[in-house]
């Protein structure tokens, strides 16, 4: 007889939760394509039998993340997001909702480090190259916050991609996006100071071009630790070991 104690009660989902994977599940049963446009708000108001908040809280989870696209005045439609790398089961959890915005930066820091130190190791000429391409262009726009974080997302993926680990990719593409939602809409006010953005993201090229692997992994890790200090500065956002440091607390025992 198996041994069930193992067993954990199964998470019920929440309502907005739940009316995201019908809509997903619907643009997959479909076969809709980036572009294609959804039922109204008061159409899937009316077949699921749900509230407007709660819809309305389910496409924001969606929007997030690319998979479906709202245009003011004209309805909503399918995203440009990745659908082939979507996996049911870990779909909508890995959306995050439940977890902080220090949780994402921290994972996001923990998988960027390492991707950094994997583009030093195994970074093609062209790849390299094109990282040094996206890296020109953040100068020129400092003083552009939406264009800046194109820019800065750019740069970011195509280290990603020189670290040949298509695992740890997908995982950062999906990260990032929802990092960048959240910091939106913690910093509208306030935004990042990007004063230090180019020499930030030039230390890490330089690395990879040099092909030092614990350099890019150091200077990416000061990089992103730097933004989850101004992100915490700038939303007075706590945590129990203090400002963050490029290394975890050690354990006492």
């Amino acid at each position: 007889m198996p041994d069930a104690s193992s067993l954990a009660p199964i998470r019920r989902t929440s309502l907005p939760d739940e009316i995201a994977g019908r809509i997903v599940d619907l643009i997959l049963n479909q076969s809709l394509q980036s572009g294609d446009k959804l039922p109204s708000e008061r159409e899937l108001i009316e077949k699921l039998a749900v509230g407007r908040s709660s819809l309305r809280e389910a496409i924001s989870i969606l929007s997030a993340t690319g998979l479906v696209r709202v245009s003011t005045g004209q309805g909503m439609f399918v995203g440009d997001g990745d659908f082939s790398r979507i996996m049911r089961p870990m779909t909508l959890g890995f959306l995050m909702r439940g977890q902080s915005l220090t949780e994402m930066l921290e994972a996001r820091r923990v998988i960027e480090v390492e991707l950094a130190g994997f583009a030093a190791l195994r970074g093609a000429k062209r790849e390299v190259a094109e990282i040094a391409r996206r890296l020109k262009v953040i100068p020129l726009l400092l003083d552009k916050p939406a264009e800046y974080g194109k820019a800065d997302l750019e740069f970011h993926l195509a280290v990603g991609r020189a670290a040949h680990n298509q695992v740890l990719l997908n995982v950062l593409d999906s990260l990032r996006r929802m990092v960048q939602d959240s910091i939106r809409k913690h910093l509208a006010a306030e935004p990042i100071d990007a004063s230090l953005a180019y020499e930030t993201h030039a230390r890490i090229y330089d690395a990879i071009k040099r092909k030092d692997p614990n350099e890019a992994r150091q200077a990416m890790s000061d990089h992103l630790v730097r933004l989850e200090n101004q992100v915490r500065a700038a939303t007075r956002m706590t945590h129990p070991a203090g400002p963050l440091s490029a290394e975890p607390a050690r354990s006492r025992d």
